[in-house]
């Protein structure tokens, strides 16, 4: 065996040379979901000799915290009363809790194109009404497969549609049980509970799929049915009016709206009470007898919003259909021109992807209150901005969240290079920091140092290997902001033998891709004289910009974050320090007071 610096064989004495065999264009990537929304990692796989990348969106089998985590633990409790709730309703032979067969039927696995397949085959079938249909595609596919929540969501929907409550809960319980945190497992158990006549444990299963997403319409909906089967009007009224503020073409909410203020002008309202919240049951006051209401054919206003004729096939992502990633609904816009009709309320609902790019602002916002201002409007779109400071600044903490608050309120598509911390952990202290998570609008996703193991393994061009990488997550989910953490990690990794012309590949190949890039950068503070001075270094002249975060001594026992724009072409910016906090989950600067 030759060395790999060696320059002739050992053997035979003859000239090494590469082999003719072309190397593999790029290596699988897989989307891992981590969260409810448009928040993935990317995992780079080991080349298999594909002739190109393979993107797919896959949900993570853990389905939210890890089998220790005190929440899921008390989810798997509450799940475990709700099954005894259904054999108490209709006996033990009427509700079958799905167990997992020992023997599995021998046939090859699945693979993850004929798993996506299977279930777009059923998205159709349940789109047509062909309920019975659905029901024998996605058995197939659970007696193959039985771990995707998605299919036993839809396969519980396609039951109720046929009016088998139980066969239903089976479904919807089996795909809690593999996603405790999955709000469609949740609301779709309610409304099994509450077609078997139990609205008060409907009521429990809708405030949980309300504490995952508070802003799911068709759960506010629900718990309006729900409440009204106990006579509490006046909260499902307001049920009613939370599901039209969600939604405002919501047929089935505005006249269940309507017949429930009819009903209550009968009689003097009692008093109301306080708001409830997602963690709070409702009271379930029934309070005296109300006259039968004028009949309103409620079902057949549902039947006809929820299967709305299907649009034409599109490009959508399979987990969006299934309902699992609920895309925020927009304002009523005016009129337009007749066209092919959108999918309804209830599940499953479409998320299209936009068919067009994303609008890019000539000026990116940080969304960072007072920075935007001190930048003239923002970043310049298309620079290289290094983010540098000591530990503890927050840098990493700023760069998630401009790529977080440009794709929840711009709709901008983000990826986040952690080369030196797993995104679980990151996440993890994002949300302890209040910043929101969930991502509906643009998409953000990770490439941490467990998912790109092998990124930088190969013996070819670490800046094609991650060219690649980037060309296939940009194909995908798109690609307008790339945050890497840190340089000094890349440098490492990649091996740079020449720093300065290094630096200038990484950053003329960032701007070639036509986005806004930051990097950051570890540097320390040397205060001599009362001057901070940090050094010279290459990148600093090789960036379009410079944002420098530092810990500044206002007195011998307090320390303050201060931020300062050292540098940023093409732009008219303040240049002194300003006081930078972290105020309920948003970064802001303001006027440093003291010296």
């Amino acid at each position: 065996m030759n060395k790999p610096s060696a320059s002739r064989c050992r053997v035979c004495g003859l000239k090494l040379k590469e082999s003719s065999r072309a190397a593999p264009d790029a290596r699988p990537v897989v989307l891992e979901r981590v969260m409810s929304g448009e928040v993935f990692t990317a995992v780079i796989g080991r080349a298999r000799g594909a002739a190109g990348a393979e993107i797919r969106d896959v949900t993570r089998r853990k389905g939210g915290p890890s089998k220790d985590d005190a929440e899921t633990a008390e989810l798997r409790r509450i799940l475990g009363e709700y099954e005894a709730r259904f054999r108490a309703a209709g006996g033990d032979e009427a509700f079958d809790a799905y167990g997992r067969p020992r023997r599995r039927r021998r046939r090859r696995s699945l693979a993850p194109e004929e798993v996506e397949e299977s279930l777009e085959t059923a998205m159709d079938a349940f789109r047509g009404r062909r309920y019975a249909d659905v029901i024998g595609e996605l058995e197939e596919l659970v007696l193959r497969d039985d771990t995707d929540p998605r299919a036993w969501v839809l396969l519980g929907e396609a039951h109720l549609k046929l009016s088998r409550p139980h066969d239903a809960a089976a479904g919807f319980t089996r795909a809690l049980d593999l996603a405790p945190r999955n709000e469609r497992g949740w609301l779709g158990l309610a409304k099994a509970l509450r077609s078997v006549g139990d609205p008060e444990g409907a009521l429990g299963g809708l405030d949980r799929a309300l504490a995952i997403d508070p802003d799911l319409a068709e759960a506010w909906f629900e718990r309006g049915l729900a409440l009204e089967m106990i006579n509490n009007l006046a909260e499902a009224l307001r049920s009613f009016a939370k599901a039209l503020e969600l939604r405002p073409d919501h047929g089935p909410a505005r006249a269940k709206h309507t017949e429930v203020e009819r009903r209550l002008a009968v009689r003097p309202e009692p008093p109301l009470a306080s708001p409830v919240t997602p963690a709070d049951a409702p009271p379930a006051s029934a309070g005296a007898p109300l006259p039968p209401p004028a009949r309103v054919d409620t079902a057949a206003a549902i039947e006809e919003t929820i299967l709305a004729p299907a649009p034409a096939k599109t490009d959508a992502d399979i987990e969006a259909i299934l309902g699992l990633d609920e895309a925020p609904v927009p304002a009523p816009a005016p009129a337009k021109a007749p066209g092919p009709p959108a999918e309804a309320e209830g599940i499953p609902e479409v998320a299209l992807r936009p068919a067009e790019p994303v609008a890019r602002p000539a000026r990116l916002r940080t969304f960072v209150e007072g920075l935007d201002e001190a930048l003239d409007g923002g970043v310049p779109w298309g620079h290289v901005v290094l983010v540098q400071g000591m530990p503890g600044t927050m840098k990493s903490s700023l760069g998630f969240s401009v790529l977080l608050h440009n794709a929840r309120e711009a709709g901008l598509h983000g990826l986040y290079l952690s080369l030196e911390e797993r995104a679980e952990s990151l996440l993890k202290q994002m949300a302890s920091l209040g910043l929101p998570l969930k991502v509906t609008r643009g998409s953000l996703v990770f490439i941490d140092p467990k998912g790109a193991k092998d990124l930088f393994a190969e013996r070819h061009d670490w800046i094609a290997s991650l060219e690649r990488a980037l060309a296939a997550i940009k194909k995908e989910k798109g690609l307008d902001l790339i945050v890497i953490d840190s340089l000094e990690a890349l440098e490492v990794l990649a091996k740079f033998k020449d720093r300065r012309r290094e630096m200038y590949r990484l950053f003329e190949w960032l701007r070639d891709l036509g986005i806004t890039s930051f990097v950051i950068t570890e540097r320390p503070d040397w205060v001599i004289g009362g001057q901070v001075l940090q050094g010279r270094w290459d990148e600093d002249f090789l960036a379009d910009g410079v944002v420098q975060v530092r810990l500044h001594m206002v007195s011998d026992l307090d320390v303050q974050r201060r931020i300062r724009i050292l540098k940023m072409r093409g732009t008219r910016h303040a240049t002194g320090y300003l006081a930078f906090v972290l105020d309920e989950g948003r970064f802001k600067v303001m006027q440093a007071l003291s010296p």
